[in-house]
């Protein structure tokens, strides 16, 4: 997945996520995280880089609320996206990449994290089955 280079906020779907996934926001920001579902279901490029956008906010980040705002916003967008959206987030690349790597137990996980992955995985790929 060659896409995943470059500055993944520099989009203006990704510049949405790192403002939905601030670890100064006191709670989740729904307008925000649907406002990123509508720009990855109106535009070309948006599967592709809110993914990038999404993946940069979990891997290596050591910020265990950034994640879990991450989090919502996936789970957010595998609820109301496309099958473009759908196609990249279900790639095994994606959840053994990112997903799995997020709970390995060298990062220390909390058990809420972890619990939220295995759920985010399992809703992610039953839209498949």
């Amino acid at each position: 997945m060659d896409f995943l280079l470059g500055n993944p906020f520099s989009t203006p779907v990704g510049q949405r996520i790192e403002q939905a996934t601030s670890g100064s926001l006191q709670s989740e920001d729904w307008a925000l995280n649907m406002e990123i579902c509508d720009i990855i279901n109106e535009t070309d490029e948006g599967p592709r880089d809110s993914v990038k956008a999404i993946k940069k906010r979990i891997i290596g980040n050591k910020n265990f609320r950034e994640i879990m705002l991450a989090l919502t916003v996936l789970e957010a967008c595998v609820k109301n996206c496309g099958h473009r959206f759908h196609v990249l987030v279900a790639s095994q690349e994606f959840v053994e990449g990112v997903l799995v790597c997020s709970i390995l137990p060298k990062n220390n996980p909390p058990t809420a994290l972890h619990d939220r992955v295995l759920s985010l995985i399992q809703v992610s790929c039953g839209h498949f089955t």
